[in-house]
């Protein structure tokens, strides 16, 4: 078994030192990162939504003639110490991921809750969310595979622990900080503005997509 992980290990250290995957997973941490952050405000979280989304995030329905999913959603939407803290919780995961140096650490806790959120998907029986869900589910787990090494002390003792250089190249630039602060920045700027949320996070992704360009592009000339 330790052989076995170890060979792991260093296949994992190839793979990371490829372009193409260093680019992925950055804009895997961009992706699920800025849509938790999107989402913690738009169900109204962490601030009040728009007065013309309100009743669909506070359905004030009877609560015996909701179905049992808007049961479930009343009672955690109308206890704002929880919802508010699950909103906490997601930006926190979310901004984590898009700092990428604290990347390992957003993914753990994105895993948790997206997990929670895919059962519940699940068992509720959404229609079409589990696709969403898991695919959200599926890349999470990238991200947890690609830093595996950083999680080696929980599972090994630390003599026996293998020595793995961090990721080199493209993905090492503390450009993708910076660009990740810059894109939260215009994903929170956008929920300041009436109705101008979804515009926020679409003028984020594509100010994420010209900055991954431009640096490919700078980079390719030297």
């Amino acid at each position: 078994m330790p052989q076995i992980l170890d060979a792991s290990l260093r296949m994992l250290q190839r793979l990371r030192s490829v372009t193409l995957l260093q680019l992925f997973t950055i804009g895997v941490r961009y992706l699920i990162g800025l849509a938790f952050v999107f989402a913690a405000f738009a169900m109204g979280k962490l601030s009040t939504p728009p007065a013309d989304q309100q009743s669909l995030i506070y359905n004030t329905e009877p609560i015996q003639d909701l179905s049992p999913i808007g049961q479930f959603f009343r009672v955690m939407t109308h206890s704002r110490l929880y919802w508010g803290f699950l909103g906490a919780a997601q930006v926190l995961a979310g901004v984590l991921l898009v700092t990428q140096r604290f990347a390992a650490l957003g993914a753990v806790a994105f895993f948790g809750i997206i997990l929670n959120i895919f059962v519940l998907t699940v068992g509720f029986e959404f229609r079409g969310t589990p696709v969403v869900t898991g695919l959200m589910l599926l890349a999470t787990t990238h991200l947890l595979v690609w830093d595996l090494d950083a999680f080696q002390p929980l599972f090994r003792r630390p003599e026996r622990c293998l020595a793995i250089a961090p990721p080199t190249g493209w993905i090492a630039s503390p450009f993708w900080g910076w660009l990740g602060a810059a894109m939260c920045a215009v994903v929170v700027g956008g929920f300041a503005l009436p109705k101008l949320a979804l515009h926020g996070l679409l003028a984020a992704f594509g100010l994420g997509l010209v900055g991954m360009a431009g640096f490919a592009v700078v980079r390719l000339r030297r």
